[in-house]
């Protein structure tokens, strides 16, 4: 598992602030900067990237709870 962003402390559970400084252990996967078009009931949210789509989908496509869990040793759904 990943190190705290702010104390590089060992996060081994995966949780979103740090057991050690109590920081946010991770820096947020989406960004602010977005926008939306439409009326009032259409809305459409559009995230500005450099990272390819493909590169895009790969990363969240090795993100999923299930393979979180393996990593932990349990056993998923």
């Amino acid at each position: 598992m990943d190190n705290c962003q702010h104390c590089n402390h060992p996060n081994e559970g995966g949780w979103f602030y740090c057991r050690e400084c109590g920081h946010r252990a991770h820096p947020p996967k989406f960004t602010t900067n977005s926008w939306m078009r439409g009326s009032l009931s259409g809305r459409t949210d559009v995230e500005v990237n450099s990272m390819s789509l493909q590169d895009s989908t790969d990363k969240m496509a090795n993100n999923t709870m299930n393979d979180r869990l393996k990593q932990l040793g349990v056993k998923p759904l």
